[in-house]
């Protein structure tokens, strides 16, 4: 077995339980994982600012967007009271339940209007086609005080957000940088990334949809939170 370039002991919020994080990349975004749970930095670092911030969140009516099948999004599946995961799969009927997921475009979401205390995503905001329609639509269906949290890779060397493609109405791509693909849960093609995001972010999203935001950043090696891109968003609807 290949030594681990980084071992810590610590706690991962993830799950809640003491572990090792250990990683044999110096890519410790991806890399370095939490010894019970399998979690990786974003996800601890969401997992932390919602323990901090909503800490009765079990009790909370939360949509989780694209959810992982581990960590934080399986701790909210098991643990929440009232929980709704949503995938995106084109072609199928909007609201339906297709592969265990309700279908919900984020764009154009079939949800009434605050029906949720919570709103969850895990780097889908780089994916989307309109993010202002997202934030929105996100808007529309949390209470007043609820609040949308987020992971999304934010480039330090970035003031400016810069736009990679663009989907057409006709299904096309318009390619405006060398194309790029995430992991996608539910697609063996992946996620194309749509946007690079700068500092100006917590600007666009209240000129967007109106919301306060608070950005989190981490460097915190007991709860296994260090590397690029640990960066969570914590966007509030006014009361």
């Amino acid at each position: 077995m290949t030594a681990a370039v980084y071992a810590h002991q610590g706690f991962c919020n993830a799950c809640g339980s003491p572990a090792d994080f250990r990683s044999q990349s110096h890519w410790f975004r991806d890399n370095l994982f939490c010894s019970v749970c399998g979690s990786i930095p974003r996800e601890r670092a969401l997992a932390t600012v919602l323990e901090r911030v909503r800490p009765d969140w079990r009790d909370r009516r939360i949509h989780e967007s694209s959810p992982a099948d581990r960590s934080i999004s399986a701790r909210l599946a098991r643990e929440c009271r009232s929980y709704v995961a949503s995938q995106f799969f084109p072609g199928e009927p909007l609201g339906a339940t297709v592969r265990g997921f309700r279908n919900e475009n984020l764009e154009a979401q079939t949800f009434e209007d605050g029906q949720f205390d919570l709103v969850v995503t895990l780097d889908v905001m780089e994916h989307v086609n309109e993010p202002d329609k997202v934030f929105r639509e996100v808007f529309r269906t949390l209470v007043p005080g609820g609040a949308y949290l987020f992971s999304v890779p934010t480039y330090k060397e970035r003031v400016t957000s810069e736009r990679r493609a663009r989907y057409r109405p006709d299904g096309g791509i318009d390619h405006l940088a060398e194309p790029e693909y995430h992991g996608n849960p539910v697609s063996d093609a992946g996620s194309l990334v749509t946007f690079h995001y700068g500092y100006d972010l917590p600007e666009l999203i209240h000129a967007w949809a109106g919301f306060d935001v608070e950005l989190f950043r981490f460097h915190h090696h007991h709860l296994g939170l260090i590397g690029e891109f640990t960066e969570i968003y914590l966007a509030t609807r006014p009361a």
